[in-house]
């Protein structure tokens, strides 16, 4: 009994040390003006099915491996201070999401967030805010509700949507915002 009550000591205790610079990385990014709080929704779906966050320090490793292969990538993530993703299944029980969903928007809109993307279906929700700063993009943010998921994304950071057209062409990705 003595051996499971350390080897569960020692593996939170791991858990905790692994957990902190994740934290630290959360903590530090809370005051830029690009990020966004998006609540929890793990009383109710449990944990995200994706959780991504990623800092400063790690978005400098990323944008350094990239920058052989592909240097406007590297420039674009360079000028990235967060990146912060999380996904939750709703299994067709959307109130949670719905609720955190209209919370969320109503903070971007008070806070001085700009709507660039919303789209309002029967069985889906879609938002992309952008926050403008002394001219510059300084984050954005996509949200988006539907019977499966609750998608949850924030770009902490300054973005240059023609760089950001550039990355996304050479990835190859289509961006079709025609909703006709």
């Amino acid at each position: 009994m003595k051996q499971s009550v350390m080897k569960k000591w020692v593996t939170g205790l791991f858990c905790t040390l692994l957990a902190l610079p994740v934290i630290a990385q959360e903590d530090e990014l809370k005051d830029l003006p690009g990020y966004v709080d998006f609540g929890d929704l793990s009383a109710t779906y449990g944990e995200p099915k994706i959780t991504i966050n990623l800092g400063g320090t790690m978005l400098g490793f990323v944008g350094m491996m990239s920058s052989a292969k592909s240097p406007e990538t590297s420039k674009l993530i360079s000028k990235l201070k967060g990146i912060r993703v999380q996904i939750y299944e709703t299994d067709e029980n959307l109130e949670a999401a719905s609720q955190q969903y209209s919370k969320v928007k109503g903070d971007l809109k008070s806070s001085g967030w700009e709507p660039i993307v919303q789209v309002n279906e029967d069985d889906e929700q879609v938002l992309v805010y952008m926050k403008m700063e002394a001219g510059h993009m300084e984050g954005m943010t996509v949200m988006a509700v539907d019977g499966e998921e609750a998608v949850f994304v924030n770009i902490i950071g300054q973005l240059n949507p023609a760089e950001l057209g550039k990355v996304m062409e050479s990835f190859d990705v289509d961006v079709d915002l025609d909703l006709d």
